[in-house]
């Protein structure tokens, strides 16, 4: 009797070991995986976003290659930026719009959206975020330290233009860059709008979607929270350090909120709070109705572009 005992007692602990070990690689990987790019993997990325929206590469740097300028800032954190800067006729001194990409892409994943803005008389600035692309940082911080690289692209766009407008447009982790920055001080001295497609409101209500949407058979709350820990060991922060939400209440520019009721990357609740959380009226919220995640542009452009440069013309003279 007493070696049945033993054994289930050994049988119970290795099984209980296991299951440790298990959640614990499931926790590392939930932290370690999503932060690591590579300039090859959003290479191929973009080429499969273009391959499902049929558009051609070829056309647009035929058509603005020549009006490109390359830089490379350095950032306060040590790595690259590079920025690539669309205008006509070296003409810097005009109305400008930076476009912030979606995680796993690069700056060419805005190029559709570049042409509209080019098309209207604006210049383009272009950008790498953390880790994407060809930029240097070591690792993607999910908008939270992007918006530190964001705002160097501001302060270079200003600098460029002779302090004329100024606005972001992002999309997906991009718009979530924009949301974080949109609450500094920086940001309400500097930015003159933002536009913001499908966001994400916070690390943590990301990360716990995206596990509750894969139904995994561990609770979605306590692996958040304890990826959580595991980012904050690796990283130095944690998913709740990463909070739209808490830092757009201090947003004081005009605010274009763009998402689709049926996102299922991103989901519109996530806006709603966003857009509720502003405290002044230069903002609305527009809702698309059948658009998968980032592709309201491409499934109703004439009203996308339509509500962008409308809101524009609002609020900017």
């Amino acid at each position: 009797m007493q070696l049945k005992k033993n054994k289930t007692t050994k049988a119970v602990f290795f099984i209980l070991a296991a299951m440790f070990l298990i959640v614990f690689l499931i926790e590392f990987l939930l932290a370690y995986i999503p932060a690591q790019m590579s300039e090859k993997h959003t290479n191929e990325i973009v080429n499969l976003y273009f391959q499902d929206t049929k558009y051609t590469l070829e056309a647009f740097n035929e058509s603005w290659q020549p009006s490109t300028h390359v830089y490379k800032l350095s950032s306060v954190a040590g790595h690259t930026i590079p920025v690539y800067y669309i205008c006509q006729d070296e003409e810097y001194e005009n109305k400008t719009i930076i476009l912030v990409h979606w995680h796993e892409s690069n700056h060419m994943a805005m190029y559709p959206l570049a042409e509209v803005f080019l098309e209207n008389g604006w210049n383009v600035v272009l950008y790498d975020q953390r880790a994407h692309g060809k930029n240097t940082a070591a690792t993607v911080t999910f908008g939270y330290l992007e918006s530190l690289d964001l705002k160097q692209v501001v302060n270079f766009a200003k600098e460029k233009s002779n302090n004329n407008t100024v606005g972001a447009l992002g999309q997906s982790m991009g718009a979530s860059t924009i949301a974080y920055y949109s609450g500094t001080e920086h940001a309400n001295e500097h930015l003159d709008f933002a536009v913001i497609d499908c966001p994400f409101s916070s690390m943590y209500d990301e990360i716990y979607w995206e596990i509750s949407q894969a139904k995994i058979l561990l609770p979605a709350k306590a692996l958040t929270s304890f990826g959580s820990v595991f980012n904050n060991l690796i990283y130095g922060y944690s998913f709740s350090d990463v909070d739209m939400v808490e830092q757009i209440k201090n947003n004081n520019i005009p605010t274009l909120i763009m998402h689709s009721k049926v996102d299922r990357k991103c989901p519109y609740y996530m806006s709603e709070n966003l857009f509720n959380e502003i405290p002044h009226s230069k903002k609305k919220l527009i809702t698309y109705k059948g658009s998968e995640h980032l592709f309201s542009f491409w499934d109703e452009q004439d009203r996308y572009n339509t509500e962008i440069f409308s809101f524009i013309e609002k609020y900017i003279n």
